[in-house]
């Protein structure tokens, strides 16, 4: 599935996205991503054109961050510029989980400066109803 998030296709990238999306809620599965390269893959998605790939890609990097270990990982292999070049979006649902993605990432210190460095906590430039 993550050689698929790299896929010229953007409908075979969302199915496998949603399908990296649902597993990634489970403990194993979630470890077994990270050492299998997910998290690149899934940072990649958030650099695309493509607005359901920046909502599966940000709630499978929420979903990673809840565990600790995750945290600077998905920091480190550059994650947090692009969940905050999100923040600009138009589409409620990518902000809502880019939200939550930032808001998991936040629990590591090294991570909250970062954010705030790249942005994280300036007014939007949309309005969202």
């Amino acid at each position: 599935l993550i050689a698929l998030l790299r896929s010229k296709h953007e409908f075979t990238q969302e199915q496998a996205a949603i399908a990296l999306r649902n597993l990634s809620i489970n403990a194993t599965n979630e470890h077994k991503m990270v050492q299998e390269g997910a998290i690149a893959a899934v940072i990649d998605l958030l650099r695309s054109r493509n607005t359901r790939l920046h909502e599966h890609a940000a709630v499978t990097l929420r979903n990673l961050a809840i565990n600790q270990e995750n945290e600077k990982t998905i920091a480190d292999e550059g994650a947090l510029q692009p969940l905050v070049a999100l923040l600009q979006s138009t589409e409620l649902p990518v902000l809502e989980h880019v939200a939550g993605a930032l808001r998991n990432l936040s629990v590591n210190a090294e991570n909250k400066a970062q954010i705030v460095t790249a942005g994280g906590v300036g007014r939007p430039r949309v309005q969202v109803a």
